[in-house]
């Protein structure tokens, strides 16, 4: 199935009732672990973790409102084309179900691509499915929050 089409059978499966989220105070350390550690990844460009974290299907929602795939994400680390120095994730909610999982939140990200410096503040929703024995993220999707 196409990751665009996820969203809306989820909503209609779980409109009937048969997935309400079911998470446990496990599951909320658990999401908060691999967005630390996903953050901690990015931070030091480290590919390894990026290539096992992201699923074979992960895509990104770019701020400009382009898409990048899994490779393009992880390129952007690999050549240090993106180098973060701050990335702290607050108002984080946890939903899980069954074998997938949505994490929303904000996030704050400071630092330099391709040479510009520059702080941001996103609002972020992640997909993760569990596959292989592990959780992996399939989508991340991110919106600047534009100050008044």
């Amino acid at each position: 199935m196409k990751l665009p089409l996820l969203v809306p059978v989820l909503a209609l499966i779980c409109g009937t009732g048969i997935c309400a989220a079911q998470t446990t105070p496990a599951d909320e350390a658990t999401f908060r672990k691999l967005q630390s550690d996903w953050a901690e990844a990015r931070k030091n460009q480290d590919v390894a973790f990026l290539e096992r974290f992201y699923a074979t299907e992960f895509t990104v929602g770019v701020m400009n409102g382009s898409e990048n795939t899994r490779e393009q994400d992880i390129s952007v680390f690999r050549t240090k084309i993106l180098k973060p120095a701050v990335i702290t994730d607050t108002e984080m909610v946890v939903h899980r179900y069954g074998e997938a999982a949505l994490v929303t939140g904000v996030e704050h990200l400071e630092g330099t691509y391709a040479g510009n410096s520059g702080a941001f503040d996103l609002r972020f929703a992640n997909t993760y499915v569990y596959r292989d024995g592990r959780w992996q993220m399939v989508r991340h999707q991110a919106t600047p929050i534009v100050k008044p």
